[in-house]
C-alpha cells in the first residue's frame, strides 16, 4: 500500500507542468541569470585591504585613506589572516621580523604587487625616515595558498539550498489540500494505516530533492564549468538532512493552516524573508550593519552554509559543526511540535 501511494502522489506532482517549473526550471533559470551577472566577477582592481593594529604600520592607513578604490580594515593579525581565508579581505598588510609584508592569495597577488610599489614610492620614504623605521626595499609581497572562488561558486549552493527549502516548505501543501477535501477521513475507512500516506508523500519529497540537487549542480557544471570538490556522501548527507528539516518545518507550518490559501500565505511570510536575508546568494558582509544578527536567526543560513563547504569547498562562516547543531536543532523541535499539532481532518 506504501509504493502504490508513493506512485499516486509522484503521478500527481509530475502531472502538474507549473509544479515541474518552480521545483526545477525556476531553480536554474536562477543559476543561469545570476550566472551571467556574477559568473565573471571578481577582476576588479579596487581592493579590500586589512590592516595589522600596530603603530609601526599607522601610515599605511594615512597613505591609502583616501584612495579611490582602496577599502581599508583594521584588526588583530589573527582575525585579519582568518578575513584573508574568507575572502573578506584582498591583501593584508602586516610587521614581520623588522618588514612590512603585504599576505595575499594567489588570485590577488597583482594587486599585492601595485600596493607594495606603492609602499616603496617616494613619498612613502620620507614618511618612513620620518618615523624612523626601514627603507622601502624592506617592503615585500607574500602570496598564500588560499582558494580562488567566483561569485558563482558561492551563489550555486545558494540555489541549491533555496530550492530544497521551497520543496519542503510548498511541498507539505498538498497534504492541506488533501486534508480540505476531507480525502483524509475517506482513508480511515480504508485497512491501512494514515500514517503510511504521509510517510509516502514525504519519500517522494526526498526522492525530488535528490533529482533537484542533480539538475542544479549539472547546470553550474554545463553553463559556468563549476568545479565540485566535495565527496558524494556528505553532499547527500546533507541535502537529506536540510530536506528533513524543511519538511518537517513544512508540516509545523501548515498544522496551524485549515486551507490551501491560509497555509500558502503563511508559508509565504516565512519563506521570503528567510530566502533574501540568510546570505545564501551573498555574503552577510554586504548585508547593513543592522540587518547581520538576521543571518544567525535563520536555519537556512546554516544549510547553505555547509552546502557551500561540502560542495566547493567555500570555508564555513559558521563550522560544520554549529551548522548541524543549529539545523538539528531546528529539525528536533519542528518535528516534535508538528506532530504535537498536526491534524488529519
Amino acid at each position: 500500500m506504501f509504493w502504490f501511494f508513493l506512485v499516486a502522489h509522484s503521478k500527481n506532482t509530475f502531472r502538474d507542468r507549473m509544479t515541474l517549473f518552480w521545483f526545477f526550471g525556476f531553480p536554474v533559470l536562477f543559476v543561469f541569470l545570476f550566472g551571467l551577472i556574477f559568473g565573471n566577477a571578481g577582476s576588479s582592481w579596487d581592493v579590500r585591504l586589512g590592516v595589522v593594529e600596530d603603530t609601526r604600520l599607522s601610515f599605511v592607513l594615512s597613505v591609502f585613506g583616501n584612495v579611490k578604490g582602496v577599502e581599508l580594515s583594521r584588526g588583530s593579525q589573527e582575525e585579519e589572516l582568518e578575513a584573508l581565508r574568507k575572502g573578506q579581505r584582498d591583501v593584508v598588510v602586516a610587521f614581520e621580523e623588522g618588514n612590512i609584508v603585504l599576505l595575499a592569495p594567489p588570485q590577488h597577488a597583482e594587486k599585492a604587487q601595485f600596493l607594495s610599489g606603492v609602499l616603496r614610492g617616494v613619498l612613502l620614504e620620507e614618511e618612513l625616515k620620518r618615523h624612523g623605521l626601514l627603507s622601502p626595499a624592506d617592503v615585500t609581497v607574500r602570496t598564500l595558498a588560499f582558494p580562488r572562488f567566483r561569485q558563482i561558486e558561492y551563489f550555486l549552493p545558494g540555489v541549491l539550498a533555496m530550492a530544497l527549502m521551497q520543496l519542503g516548505l510548498f511541498g507539505s501543501l498538498d497534504f492541506v489540500e488533501l486534508r480540505e477535501k476531507k480525502v483524509t477521513r475517506y482513508l480511515a475507512a480504508l485497512p491501512v494505516q494514515r500514517s503510511v500516506l504521509l510517510l509516502s508523500e514525504v519519500t517522494m519529497r526526498v526522492g525530488i530533492a535528490l533529482l533537484q540537487t542533480v539538475v542544479i549542480l549539472a547546470a553550474g557544471w554545463a553553463f559556468f564549468q563549476v568545479r565540485y570538490v566535495g565527496a558524494l556522501l556528505p553532499l547527500l548527507s546533507w541535502v537529506l538532512f536540510g530536506s528533513a528539516t524543511f519538511v518537517s518545518l513544512g508540516y509545523l507550518l501548515t498544522s496551524f493552516a485549515r486551507t490551501v490559501e491560509s497555509a500558502s500565505g503563511l508559508v509565504q511570510m516565512v519563506q521570503f524573508p528567510m530566502m533574501f536575508l540568510s546570505g545564501i546568494f551573498f555574503p552577510p558582509e554586504m548585508m547593513p550593519q543592522s540587518l547581520r544578527f538576521v543571518v544567525r536567526l535563520f536555519p537556512l543560513s546554516y544549510f547553505g552554509d555547509a552546502l557551500r563547504y561540502v560542495t566547493v569547498g567555500v570555508p564555513t562562516q559558521f563550522g560544520l559543526r554549529v551548522d548541524f547543531l543549529v539545523l538539528f536543532a531546528w529539525l528536533l523541535g519542528s518535528f516534535l511540535l508538528a506532530v504535537r499539532f498536526f491534524r488529519w481532518e
